[in-house]
Order: C-alpha cells, then structure tokens, then sequence
C-alpha cells in the first residue's frame, strides 16, 4: 500500500473515533401496529438465537432473515418447555412450571384464542400428529401436547376454545385464504428440533418449514398477511435468547437489536393487533411497535439538532443509549450502520427517528472486544457519527 493511500485510510479511522458521539432518536413507529389478513405463528424448539441464525444447516431460515424484522433482542421467559408456550398464550404459566400433563382443565383464565373468538374473530391451531381434532391426548407418536397450550381451554365455557379449532396440520389450508385471523402451526417433536442431535435436528426442522410454510411465506408478501417465526425457549442457558422473525408486506426488514422483547411482549402486540383485552402478565408488556412500515414522509434535519451518548462507555450489561433530537415535528426513516474498525460493515439497519430525549438498553452481547464507528444517514447523506467500545 502506498504511504498516502495509508496516511488517508488512517486519518479517516482517527477523525471517526474522535469524533463526538452523535446519534438521532431511535424510536418505534409512531404507525399503528397493523390488523393483517392472516397471521400463521410457528414455534420451534429448544435453540438459541445463535444455533439457528447463520447456521449453514438451516438455509431456508436464514434466506427468511433477509425478508424480515429480525429481533435480535428476543428472549424466552423460562425453562422447560410448556411454560413458555402456556405464557404467550395466555400471559401466565397458569401455575404450571414443568411439561407434566396439567390438572384441572379446561382452565377459564383469558387467553389469545378466546380473547379473538368473544371479538368475532377467527382462531385455530394446526398441530402435526394429532391424533383427531379436538383430541386431549398428552401425546400420540411425535405429537406433544405440551406444545399446544390452547387444549389446556378446550371447552365451552368461560374463555374456553371449541374443539373445533384444535386441527391437525393435515388441515392446513392449501386455498390461504380460508386460513383464520390468526392460528398457530406447531410441528411434531421429530420436525421442531426437538428430536434427535445436532446439526441433523436443525436440518430437519429447516426442511420441514421450508416444504410446509414457504408457500404460506411466498402468498403473506402479495396478500396483507404475515408470518412469525420463533421458538419456545433457548437450548436451557440462563441467557434464553432465541429467534423471532417478522416477514409481511406491513413490515420493515432489518436488524432490530436496541431493545429487548419477549413472548409477553409478542402476546400483547398480536393483541393490540385485534384490539383485545390483555391476558396476564401481557397488561404490563410492551408492544413490537418500530417493526411496521411507516407511512410518514421524511423531513430534513441537521446535524446540529442531534445529539446521543452511551453510559457507560466502554459497554457494560447496563448500556443506555441516550438520544435527543432537538428540533423537528414529523419522524423520519434513516439508516443505522455499525462498522468495525477495520471498516467492515457489520449492520444496517432503518430507523424510526422523532423528536425529543430516548433511552434503550445497548446489549454489549451484540458485539464482540473492539471499537465500532455508527454512521448515521438518509439515503444521501451523512448526518452524524460516533464510536462505542467494547472490552
């Protein structure tokens, strides 16, 4: 490398990591959450968030990240198994903390699937090997009814559920149109990377999305309708992050990482979604909000009215990013690009930007020791910058 083309590659990595910490307001859409034809949710199991993501056994998945908000910040609430499903479902374990068959149902405590049905709405599940529809068996080949919290409610009582609506993935819908407001897809324990080893389990659950839902994935772009993709818990770590993907046509692909969210968060979006009453714990949750596509117009800003800084810094599990925008009215889409210091491009990502002052958690996990330049920018123009370290 010639010495000038040296010394200019340098200057420009120095007056990067000199230059004062500026960043715009990262905030949600100030959109709606949207009310989408369909909503299909598929839940997988027992993998964290970095067992599926960039995996080179499980392609079909890491194709959908490219079309979808991926939360990057998404965690499960517990261990094992049947308490997660049972919390974002209903918004509580019910008392239940193991995967041992439950006793004294049908419950009456409210739930996603009554809440839709008492709103004239429509709700099922499609769950592979049940045995017959409306069946309580707590299992039956590779089917686990621990996995499918909705039978814990089948009835005809207070917020119970028909047996009508407990299907087997048989009667999934090849006309989407006929499919329910919302329903969940649930595979069988030989297909959810539940069975077996790894990597083969990963595989086998990455075929059986991509031959079972892609052509539900494929129609949901042109037809209002969207797809989530997650799992029930991680593989049992303290961390419990796992995957959660958004893909429809109401929703802006990227990268989110700058806040954090969980299954009583997704519970209480779906019902903010379709206008329910909250179940449980989703009362106190907060809403997937700066996924959706805004249809707000883009206004000038200078570099003068922003300004952000991170405490502490270098980052620590307790990270904040504070940002303020000083002036403006409207909110405004703008790209988020982190950099290593080699100049690698490590994310880009669109931002939400209104005015006023805004904290969120800045997850050191995200990042691996080193410096990182953020660059903020419209499609034209560089509008701020600044450095983080991680050590």
């Amino acid at each position: 490398m010639h010495n000038k083309q040296f010394v200019r590659i340098l200057n420009f990595f120095l007056k990067l990591i000199l230059l004062t910490f500026f960043l715009p307001s990262i905030q949600p859409s100030v959109a709606a959450i949207p009310k989408p034809d369909h909503v299909v949710i598929c839940i997988l199991e027992n993998h964290s968030y970095q067992q599926i993501i960039g995996s080179n056994y499980a392609p079909y998945i890491n194709t959908l990240v490219f079309q979808s908000a991926n939360l990057q910040g998404y965690y499960a609430l517990t261990h094992p198994s049947q308490p997660n499903y049972l919390m974002l479902f209903s918004g509580s374990n019910q008392g239940e903390t193991t995967d041992n068959l439950p006793v004294g149902t049908p419950w009456t405590t409210p739930n996603l699937g009554s809440s839709l049905l008492n709103a004239g709405n429509t709700f099922k599940s499609y769950s592979e090997g049940l045995p017959s529809p409306g069946s309580t068996v707590a299992a039956s080949g590779a089917y686990a009814r621990k996995h499918c919290p909705w039978v814990n409610w089948q009835g005809n009582g207070l917020n119970q559920i028909p047996s009508s609506c407990n299907l087997s993935m048989t009667e999934f819908p090849t006309n989407f149109n006929l499919l329910p407001d919302v329903s969940f897809v649930i595979p069988n324990q030989n297909n959810d990377m539940h069975n077996g080893s790894d990597p083969g389990r990963v595989s086998s659950g990455d075929n059986w999305l991509q031959q079972y839902l892609k052509p539900y994935v494929d129609w949901a772009q042109d037809n209002n309708s969207l797809f989530i993709l997650t799992l029930d818990e991680d593989n049992f770590t303290p961390t419990n992050r796992i995957m959660c993907l958004f893909i429809g046509p109401m929703v802006r692909q990227g990268n989110y990482y700058l806040k954090s969210y969980n299954h009583y968060d997704l519970l209480h979006t779906l019902e903010e979604m379709y206008s329910l009453p909250n179940s449980g714990n989703s009362v106190n949750a907060e809403s997937i909000d700066e996924i959706w596509m805004s249809t707000l117009g883009i206004q000038d800003f200078s570099e003068t009215s922003l300004s952000a800084s991170v405490y502490p810094n270098p980052l620590s599990d307790n990270s904040r990013i504070i940002i303020t925008q000083e002036t403006g009215k409207g909110g405004s889409d703008m790209h988020l690009l982190v950099y290593d210091i080699a100049g690698k491009l490590m994310s880009d990502e669109i931002i939400h930007i209104l005015p006023g002052k805004n904290s969120y958690a800045f997850r050191k996990e995200s990042f691996s020791n080193g410096i990182y330049t953020f660059l903020v920018k419209s499609e034209s123009t560089l509008l701020s910058s600044g450095k983080v370290i991680v050590d």
